[in-house]
C-alpha cells in the first residue's frame, strides 16, 4: 500500500514538473519539534501523566501539494489543488489519503464567481481555497499542539475538509462576498457503499459570509450536518451560527469569536477524548449505542502583538454545552494559551507555546480534569 503512495505521489510530480511553471506550482511546508504535556484525568486510582515526544504539524499542519490554472478568456479560467498531509515525525499520511486535505477542481468567473467541486475544506475550516474560517479568525488558528487553544478545542463541528462538495463563492462586493457550499457524502472513503444525498451518509450544507475593509475583518458562518440515520439512532441536524471580527491596531491585532450551537452529536467535540470529560453515546457498554447531542455557546478572545522582530500570541476561550434530550450532562470547558512566533528567513520560523485546559467532566462527576503544554519547533516552507 505504501510502495503505491509512493508511486503516486512520484507520478503526480513527474507530471507537474512537466507543466509549464507559470500554471503548475509546487508547495508545501514541515513543522517538527519537540512536545512536552502533564495530563490530569481527576478520577480515582488515576495518576497525571507526563510524557515529552518529537511530534509534527504542531503550530500549522504539515502538507505538499500541486496547484495550477489555465486562462480560458472571457473572464474564465479553470484551477485544481491537491493537497496532501502527513507526520513529519514518523513519514505517514494523514488518514491513509494521498490528499487528505484538497482534491478539488475549480471553475472561476470575472462576473458569476467561483465554482468548486471535490474534496474540500468545509467554510469553518482554513482548508484549500474555500475554508474562511481557520488561520485568519484566531492567533492559534483552528488549533495547536493538543491542548493549545484555537477554534476547534472550544468550538465543537468539524474543521477539516470533506468529501462531494460543491462550493460557491460569489465576486466581492463592497469588501462583501458570500459562500455556499454542500456535501452529500462528507465521507465517502469510510461511507463508501452508500449512496449520496441520502440519509445513510453524513451530508452537511453551509452558508458563509466575509467582509474585510482595510484592518477590519469579520467571519459569519452557519453551517448544519446532518447525520446519518443508522438502525440504532436517527439523530437531528445540528445547526451552528459562527461569527468572528478581528481588527489590526497596528501595535496590537485582536481577534474576538463566538458560537452558537444546538444538537452537536459528542463525537464533534474535538480535543476531550484524552481527558475523557465529554460523554458521547447514551450507553458506553452497548455496542452502536446512539449518540448523545449537545446545545451551547463558546467564546473567544486572542491576540497578536508585534514583539522583538516577530509576534506574541494569546488566546483565552470558553465553551458551555448541556445535553440536548438528556438532564444532567452539563459540561464546560476553560483554555489558555500563549506563544511566540520569531521569522529566521522568509521561509523559516521559530515558534514556542504553552496551553492549559481544564474540563467540567459530565464522565466522572465532581471531576476536573486538566491538562498541560508546551511545545517548540520550527516551520519550513517550499
Amino acid at each position: 500500500m505504501q510502495t503505491r503512495h509512493i508511486l503516486t505521489a512520484a507520478a503526480v510530480a513527474a507530471m507537474a514538473f512537466t507543466a509549464s511553471a507559470a500554471e503548475v506550482q509546487i508547495y508545501g511546508l514541515i513543522d517538527t519539534g519537540l512536545n512536552f504535556q502533564s495530563i490530569d484525568k481527576d478520577t480515582a486510582g488515576s495518576d497525571t501523566e507526563y510524557k515529552g515526544q518529537l511530534k509534527g504539524s504542531q503550530l500549522v499542519p504539515n502538507r505538499f501539494g500541486f496547484r495550477g490554472s489555465e486562462d480560458l478568456g472571457d473572464g474564465l479560467k479553470v484551477s485544481f489543488m491537491l493537497e496532501g498531509q502527513f507526520g513529519s515525525d514518523d513519514g505517514s499520511l494523514t488518514s491513509g489519503r494521498m490528499f487528505h486535505r484538497v482534491a478539488q477542481l475549480a471553475l472561476e468567473s470575472d462576473t458569476f464567481g467561483t465554482l468548486t467541486f471535490g474534496r474540500s475544506g468545509i467554510l469553518r475550516s482554513g482548508f484549500g481555497t474555500t475554508g474562511i474560517w481557520g488561520p485568519k479568525t484566531n492567533p492559534f488558528s483552528n488549533s495547536a499542539g493538543d491542548f493549545i487553544v484555537g477554534h476547534k478545542y472550544i468550538m465543537p463541528g468539524d474543521f477539516k475538509s470533506a468529501d462531494n462538495v460543491i462550493t460557491w463563492k460569489s465576486p466581492k462586493m463592497a469588501g462583501a462576498q458570500l459562500h455556499l457550499q454542500y456535501s452529500s457524502n462528507m465521507d465517502g472513503k469510510g461511507n463508501g457503499n452508500v449512496r449520496e444525498f441520502e440519509n445513510q451518509a453524513d451530508r452537511m450544507w453551509a452558508v458563509g459570509l466575509t467582509y474585510g475593509n482595510g484592518p477590519l475583518n469579520i467571519v459569519s458562518v452557519l453551517d448544519s450536518k446532518m447525520y446519518k440515520k443508522t438502525t440504532t439512532d436517527d439523530p437531528d441536524a445540528s445547526l451552528a451560527f459562527s461569527l468572528e471580527a478581528d481588527y489590526d491596531f497596528q501595535v496590537v491585532k485582536v481577534y474576538a469569536a463566538g458560537m452558537y450551537f444546538r444538537d452537536v452529536q459528542g463525537a464533534d467535540f474535538q480535543g476531550h477524548g484524552t481527558l475523557n470529560s465529554l460523554q458521547t453515546v447514551v450507553d458506553p457498554n452497548v455496542k452502536n449505542s446512539a449518540g448523545i447531542a449537545y446545545d451551547g455557546y463558546s467564546l473567544e478572545l486572542g491576540a497578536d502583538v508585534p514583539l522583538a522582530g516577530g509576534t506574541f500570541k494569546a488566546n483565552i476561550g470558553w465553551m458551555d454545552a448541556e445535553g440536548a434530550n438528556e438532564d444532567g450532562l452539563d459540561t464546560d470547558r476553560l483554555a489558555l494559551a500563549v506563544g511566540y512566533v520569531y521569522p529566521l528567513s522568509k521561509r523559516t520560523q521559530f515558534y514556542t507555546a504553552a496551553g492549559y485546559v481544564r474540563d467540567s467532566s459530565n464522565v466522572n462527576k465532581d471531576s476536573n480534569p486538566s491538562a498541560y503544554e508546551v511545545l517548540t519547533g520550527l516551520v519550513h516552507r517550499f
